[in-house]
């Protein structure tokens, strides 16, 4: 959820970013050059003047999937590819603007949150935002899964030990369930701890949520019984800053997109997080995802959106290498 400020932020850490990305990307060039592999892609473009990616996500042999609320509509690039393209249509069966896109592959499901990027005006009842199911192979419509109460921002969707589907609600401040093969939307979560609830992903029975407004991380216990248990607030080494896209890396970290323009690693300990930057000077950074040892980050460049002659193509999801940090 996003930043929409009227003028560029200027990149006051291109120097030492790009100093830490030659670094990354020397050690992952030795690495896979001593296998006798080809290294992998540095960064995919995605088509499009206005598209403005909000996630991404990925399966496990590569392929890319990003949306867009900027254009609408899904974008998909095949593994091996340097582009992606539209796959699916903007407004397909109402779909509205695109933020938190997931690939499903135990279920063979894209799930993707349909949402207002700007409260529409026309005096007509607004669409529905929604969490909306797709074929992973085909793009396939599935079904559509109003949130409930007709209100809120369907931001980002992780999946469960229990197979259900969990939505964050950006602007409700909660965290939404939809049961493996269930129809309806539950409210799973509320708490104003959860104000701004955005990226989320899960660690065996703990589910993790960041919120965008406030920089918190928080955790929250899924119960037995499958209800929630109460948000605990983490502490972090630092402040998180407009924290985003968020996806479990291994047992104990989590990569993170901070609208700031940092693509970071947290690496929790308790109750303690500890947070590394892995690559600045993005801009606007809004989600990651991770391909084995490759995490791919996008940059939205929604500080660019509403700026005056502003030429914010083309958008790239970029490659950090990360072998060297990944604890198994």
């Amino acid at each position: 959820m996003k930043h929409s400020n009227n003028s560029p932020r200027p990149n006051t850490h291109a120097k030492k970013a790009g100093g830490l990305r030659a670094t990354l990307i020397a050690a992952a060039l030795t690495m896979y050059g001593s296998a006798g592999a080809s290294p992998p892609r540095a960064e995919i473009i995605i088509e499009g003047s206005r598209t403005f990616p909000e996630n991404i996500t990925s399966t496990g042999d590569g392929v890319l999937i990003t949306g867009s609320v900027g254009s609408g509509g899904i974008f998909r690039a095949a593994a091996g590819a340097s582009i992606m393209s539209q796959w699916i249509a903007p407004g397909d069966n109402g779909l509205l603007d695109t933020f938190g896109v997931l690939a499903d592959e135990a279920s063979g499901t894209l799930w993707v949150c349909s949402s207002h990027m700007d409260m529409p005006n026309s005096g007509n009842p607004p669409a529905v935002p929604a969490l909306y199911r797709y074929d992973l192979e085909s793009g396939r419509f599935r079904s559509k899964h109003p949130l409930p109460g007709g209100a809120g921002l369907c931001n980002d969707i992780a999946i469960g030990p229990d197979r259900a589907a969990y939505v964050a609600d950006t602007t409700g401040g909660r965290i939404l369930r939809l049961p493996f093969g269930g129809e309806q939307l539950q409210e799973w979560s509320t708490s104003k701890d959860l104000a701004g609830a955005d990226g989320l992903d899960f660690q065996g029975q703990h589910l993790y949520v960041n919120s965008y407004t406030t920089g918190k991380l928080l955790r929250i216990n899924l119960q037995p019984d499958g209800s929630a248990g109460r948000p605990t607030t983490l502490r972090t080494t630092r402040p998180l800053t407009r924290p985003d896209g968020m996806r479990r890396l291994s047992a104990t970290q989590f990569v993170l997109a901070e609208g700031a323009g940092n693509i970071s690693l947290l690496t929790v300990q308790g109750d303690v997080v500890h947070v590394e930057v892995l690559q600045a000077g993005l801009i606007d950074p809004a989600g990651v995802t991770v391909v084995g040892d490759t995490v791919w980050a996008v940059e939205s460049k929604l500080s660019l959106r509403n700026v005056a002659g502003a030429r914010p193509a083309p958008f790239i999801a970029r490659a950090i290498y990360l072998p060297q940090r990944r604890q198994r």
